[in-house]
């Protein structure tokens, strides 16, 4: 699907990586409509896969009284913290002195930027979470609250702010796992085999497990968090392909 390999940037110093833009759209499309026929069409999944994590006994969704999954959270969020800031101050660092931070192009840091704005920032947060009233599991009947489930992907009164559809914690691991990735790229020339393969296996565990954190622990549902790693997913897709096309235009 993708290339990965420092050699293959044949677009020069500024380009991103090429990547198969069909098959990953072709992809990314059977994964969402396996997602919809999954969690639209058995909606149960969701209380089904939360029920085991939750027990009344124990004070409901007890993994979140573990310091361990409180510990992966906040790692996670530093971490995203961490490559948002990094990468402003490398593309403003680019933009300044016309020239690749650390190696990085400015286009790279550009594209995480905007990543991270328009996926997490603006399409979960700003437009899904506040409008689509989506109770969290913590707070419907069936696990102790007082809120009606609703399936996925359908609006909802059951939720005012900060809803539960769908996960913004888990668009932001899943834009931190895009955007080390493509990091990766740019870095594995210039560090030994081994701490790139230790890279790419932590940016992708790393957010996948802190995604998982917020459904072990009543905070979301397991649609909510696949259906924001499939926007995020969609989003970095079509930021590539208008990224590259400035690009050609650049050089054209």
């Amino acid at each position: 699907m993708a290339t990965l390999s420092g050699n293959d940037n044949a677009g020069g110093k500024d380009a991103l990586p090429r990547i198969d833009r069909a098959r990953c759209a072709l992809v990314l499309f059977a994964v969402f409509a396996l997602a919809v026929a999954t969690f639209v069409g058995v909606p149960q999944i969701d209380l089904w896969f939360s029920a085991l994590f939750y027990d009344a006994e124990r004070g409901g969704f007890w993994l979140q009284q573990v310091p361990a999954a409180t510990l992966l959270r906040r790692v996670l969020m530093d971490l995203t913290i961490a490559m948002l800031l990094t990468s402003v101050a490398g593309l403003a660092g680019g933009l300044l002195l016309r020239h690749p931070t650390v190696g990085v192009p400015v286009r790279v840091w550009g594209f995480i930027v905007v990543l991270y704005v328009l996926g997490p920032g603006i399409i979960v947060n700003l437009i899904l979470k506040a409008r689509w009233g989506r109770a969290r599991p913590s707070d419907i009947t069936e696990f102790g609250g007082a809120a009606e489930f609703t399936p996925a992907g359908v609006i909802s009164d059951q939720c005012a702010a900060n809803c539960s559809f769908t996960s913004g914690e888990g668009s932001s691991a899943a834009a931190l796992a895009v955007s080390a990735v493509l990091l990766l790229y740019y870095f594995a020339p210039r560090v030994p085999r081994w701490a790139a393969r230790l890279w790419l296996a932590l940016a992708l565990l790393l957010p996948m497990a802190g995604a998982m954190q917020r459904v072990v622990t009543g905070r979301h549902f397991l649609s909510d968090t696949v259906f924001s790693a499939v926007i995020v997913a969609a989003v970095a897709l079509v930021l590539h392909w208008l990224f590259s096309l400035r690009e050609g235009r650049a050089r054209g």
